[in-house]
């Protein structure tokens, strides 16, 4: 499997990557700097390529071709939490990212292109009616308005959620895990079909390791895939469900 990675040098990014990688993938990563996957370029040369540019920089023959030779892209975008990556262009770095890819891979491809993309558990899923509290509610109108990054994770997923997979030949899976922690080592985790506690007021943990193992699991487990295929899974840690 070929796969194209977009924030493969953020800190899930990397771990996705590497996952792929030892899973004996090819990994497509656009990066602004080889250096930050250095080390497993040196150990996996053979099935990493490094493309300098993004989603959104690289014109459109390029990007096109690219998003031609894979087989899934894999979405670990987000904004750098400073004033500049809050507030300055590319407000909607992951929704006109996902957008691009899918309109260039438009009535080109006989299979189709899978994302799986990496969101946020603040965000709702539209099609599950998910019930939430008016005080979250309130929270959540005051983030969409105050915080670019909410309101871009929030656009990304309702994009997909609306395509026409048919007439793009895509399929999807949006991926919300909780709030996000540095852990070494994978643990067990569970999906769920909506949350199980407050994104707000009550959010649990799960490890980018994890996250890292559940999108992978995905493109791999056929059967996961098609579990999950058109919906927007939430991820917690095991122990974070009791």
């Amino acid at each position: 499997m070929k796969v194209l990675v977009l924030g493969a040098t953020g800190a899930t990014g990397r771990l996705v990557v590497q996952t792929l990688l030892e899973q004996q993938h090819e990994v497509v990563a656009f990066v602004r700097n080889t250096d930050t996957l250095a080390p497993l370029n040196t150990q996996y040369a053979a099935q990493l390529t490094q493309v300098n540019g993004t989603a959104l920089t690289l014109n459109d023959a390029v990007l096109s071709e690219w998003v031609e030779r894979v087989d899934v892209v894999v979405s670990c975008l987000g904004h750098n939490l400073t004033l500049k990556g809050i507030f300055t262009a590319p407000r909607m770095l992951v929704r006109d990212s996902i957008k691009r890819i899918v309109n260039l891979s438009e009535n080109k491809r006989t299979a189709p292109l899978k994302i799986v993309l990496m969101n946020s558990s603040g965000v709702r899923n539209k099609n599950n009616h998910e019930p939430i509290s008016l005080m979250q509610h309130l929270v959540l109108a005051l983030l969409r308005v105050l915080l670019p990054p909410h309101r871009d994770n929030e656009q990304a997923a309702n994009y997909l959620r609306t395509l026409n997979t048919t007439s793009h030949k895509i399929e999807w899976v949006s991926v919300r895990p909780d709030a996000l922690i540095d852990q070494d080592d994978a643990t067990e985790y569970s999906l769920y079909p909506s949350p199980i506690r407050s994104a707000i007021f009550d959010s649990g943990k799960v490890s980018r390791i994890n996250v890292a193992s559940a999108m992978c699991r995905l493109l791999t487990d056929a059967k996961l895939w098609q579990e999950w295929k058109g919906k927007m899974p939430l991820l917690y840690n095991a122990d974070e469900c009791g």
